[in-house]
């Protein structure tokens, strides 16, 4: 077991370390489809690097299909669309990645739910107030003028930064740290095929909410676990069923 646990070193280059940078914001929802990354310049003064090893970022950044860069006085680097539109294409999608999202969601269970518990002992007012901005996000991208897929885009990155927010509120930075990978996992094609369930996402995250600002660790760790379980359902539903997104899940409306 020792000997298993030392191997050889390999230091990344620094376009890698760029590179990973970028990706996380993208993956995270700072910057959506369609959306324009700073300049060249900028990213090379923001991470400390040169332009040259900005310029490598980008060609890996545009081989695993993130971003394009577009000519002309509008042109940039703009984050790709990868929501896949097809419904068949995007359950073979899913399937292919299902024994890693129960995984996932097994990681999740457990990490945000004790995020969410220590939440609720530790928040400040200043954190509640980021709370309700981000579930605030999430509404009115029902409400915009958006399209479905752009509609949801909108959605998970509000639904990103109220997860994030919550485990920044439970004052531990590897439980934040575990949070954000987490996040950055579920960076999944699946387009605009479960905006039918956000009406049952926004009740769990009222839910958690409410336990957080009345202070009750257990019932915010229960309400963080009913929703990971929730989502958990409504991907194996969508793998078995093609109508149940309009029927929409059950569990969050007989929450307590």
């Amino acid at each position: 077991m020792r000997e298993e646990l030392i191997g050889p070193i390999s230091q990344p280059a620094a376009h890698e370390l760029a590179m990973e940078q970028i990706k996380r914001c993208i993956q995270l929802g700072l910057f959506l489809p369609g959306e324009k990354l700073p300049p060249e310049r900028v990213l090379a003064e923001r991470l400390s690097v040169s332009r040259s090893t900005i310029r490598e970022a980008v060609r890996l950044l545009q081989d695993s299909g993130l971003i394009e860069v577009r000519r002309g006085a509008t042109g940039g680097l703009v984050v790709r669309d990868s929501q896949v539109e097809d419904p068949v294409e995007l359950r073979a999608w899913i399937r292919r990645q299902r024994a890693h999202l129960n995984e996932l969601m097994d990681f999740r269970l457990v990490i945000e739910g004790a995020a969410a518990e220590l939440a609720a002992c530790r928040r400040t007012d200043d954190d509640l107030a980021r709370l309700e901005a981000a579930m605030q996000r999430m509404e009115q991208s029902k409400l915009s003028d958006l399209n479905r897929v752009e509609s949801a885009q909108v959605f998970n990155a509000a639904d990103t930064e109220f997860h994030m927010e919550i485990a920044l509120a439970a004052r531990n930075s590897m439980l934040a740290k575990a949070v954000e990978d987490i996040r950055r996992e579920m960076f999944l094609p699946f387009g605009g095929y479960f905006i039918q369930s956000r009406s049952d996402a926004d009740v769990f995250h009222r839910n958690i909410f409410d336990a957080i600002f009345d202070r009750d660790d257990e019932r915010a760790k229960a309400m963080m676990q009913r929703h990971i379980d929730s989502t958990k359902k409504a991907i194996i539903a969508f793998l078995e069923d093609d109508a149940v997104l309009l029927r929409g899940s059950r569990d969050a409306r007989a929450a307590p």
